[in-house]
């Protein structure tokens, strides 16, 4: 009796292992776009237009990719992946998403919250303890600080109200930037725990809860994550998200194997843009300062830091799967991440009037526009590579653009605006 048992154990293990190996390599069901409302001249307009973008010289290559209905109606790749060594795009490109990983470690948190092992109005302190008596920036120059009314909660740093900012901040940019506060863009033997203890000891810009500001809040998460957890970053993610979607070209670092896909990085110059070298260490004006960015901190071995606001890699593919278990509430092809209720919080608006126009969920925002109404209650989020995605539930589709340009001193890339109106415009019943 104990052998059948144990037998019919076995059986059941392998099963279920059969089963996740057959989702995690399954692909997303395609479609005519006609066959599911859209037209299929007006969607190719969005490759059209990347590639316009090739010619006029803005970006070397990318992949655009959209799905209506939970299946993929347009997939294309344009320009070069290395424009020096004129490697084209395929669609199967790995990218740097930078803070698209926001999204993703917003979603980890949320599992954990589900699962019991924190809560959203936690005090950071319960798992950070540096973060204990947090105190707020009143003047730069000198640097003089009072006490915070209030320590940060897992909450505030879902929505960036923790207070907490990005070295390209104003005010409090230049004291991060003194202090060797990354952003997670460049290469450092700085692990997690180090960097979350040195942010700690940095002053906040306002009082938690008092304001919307982006910033270092999603890697801070990232750490919450371990420490909940009981493991690393990396580990949680690939086994709690990545593996259960099957998205597996996605990684903080990518494997030696996969790097002949990984697309190149590039910065704008003037009217051009340049390859960023292998080792170049590039301090790039962004907003009120400077962010430091490398292009190896995709790969290189020394690289220790797992940035939960901007770390991961991905490909079009991939990341549309993580979309696709938004717009199904949480689950995808059978394998449930989060219950319906968790993703209409992360995906509607948690801070009032405090960010504008549309306001901030967690980890992603919800967006609106009054001109087009298949763009009206989407939500969305881009990442510094130029990288970006949409979610449109009032019209079923999903839009994900893939690039490798870093931003500049003018922000989001004005393109990303016409890729969300082409998609929107592409719907026809």
């Amino acid at each position: 009796m104990k052998t059948t048992c144990r037998r019919i154990v076995r059986t059941l293990c392998f099963l279920l292992l059969l089963s996740a190996s057959l989702a995690a390599g399954r692909e997303l069901p395609t479609a005519r776009p006609e066959d599911v409302g859209v037209s299929a001249e007006k969607v190719a307009r969005l490759s059209e237009f990347m590639q316009s973008l090739v010619d006029d010289g803005k970006i070397a290559g990318g992949v655009t990719m959209m799905a209506r209905h939970g299946k993929v109606i347009h997939l294309k790749a344009v320009g070069m992946a290395d424009r020096e060594q004129k490697i084209p795009v395929r669609t199967d490109a790995i990218f740097r998403i930078a803070s698209m990983t926001k999204p993703i470690t917003s979603v980890a948190i949320m599992k954990l919250v589900e699962q019991g092992k924190l809560d959203l109005d936690d005090p950071l302190s319960k798992y950070i303890p540096e973060f204990k008596a947090p105190k707020v920036l009143v003047t730069a120059e000198p640097w003089q600080t009072e006490p915070a009314r209030g320590e940060i909660t897992i909450r505030q740093l879902l929505t960036h109200t923790s207070g907490l900012g990005y070295t390209f901040t104003e005010t409090l940019g230049p004291i991060y930037d003194r202090h060797g506060v990354l952003a997670g863009l460049a290469t450092t033997s700085t692990d997690l725990e180090t960097a979350m203890t040195r942010l700690a000891g940095m002053p906040l810009l306002f009082h938690p809860g008092e304001k919307w500001e982006y910033g270092m809040s999603t890697d801070v998460l990232g750490r919450v994550v371990e420490v909940a957890s009981g493991r690393p970053l990396d580990e949680f993610v690939e086994d709690e998200i990545c593996r259960p979607l099957g998205m597996n070209d996605t990684f903080f670092k990518v494997p030696s194997e996969k790097r002949p896909r990984l697309a190149a990085a590039y910065v704008p110059v003037d009217t051009c843009i340049r390859k960023l070298k292998q080792g170049e260490v590039l301090r790039q004006d962004l907003g009120s300062g400077v962010v430091t960015i490398t292009s190896d901190y995709a790969y290189a071995p020394s690289h220790r830091y797992l940035s939960g606001g901007a770390g991961l890699c991905s490909t079009a593919a991939d990341y549309m799967r993580f979309c696709e278990m938004l717009r199904g509430g949480g689950a995808l092809d059978g394998v449930r991440l989060l219950s319906e209720e968790t993703v209409r919080q992360m995906t509607s608006n948690q801070v009032g009037e405090l960010s504008t126009p549309f306001g901030f969920g967690f980890g992603i925002m919800p967006a609106s526009d009054d001109v087009h109404a298949q763009l009206q209650g989407a939500y969305a989020w881009s990442g510094f590579w130029s990288t970006s995605f949409r979610v449109s539930p009032r019209g079923d589709w999903i839009l994900v653009t893939m690039a490798q340009l870093a931003w500049d001193d003018d922000g989001t890339p004005a393109w990303h605006a016409r890729y969300e109106t082409l998609a929107a415009e592409a719907i026809i019943e």
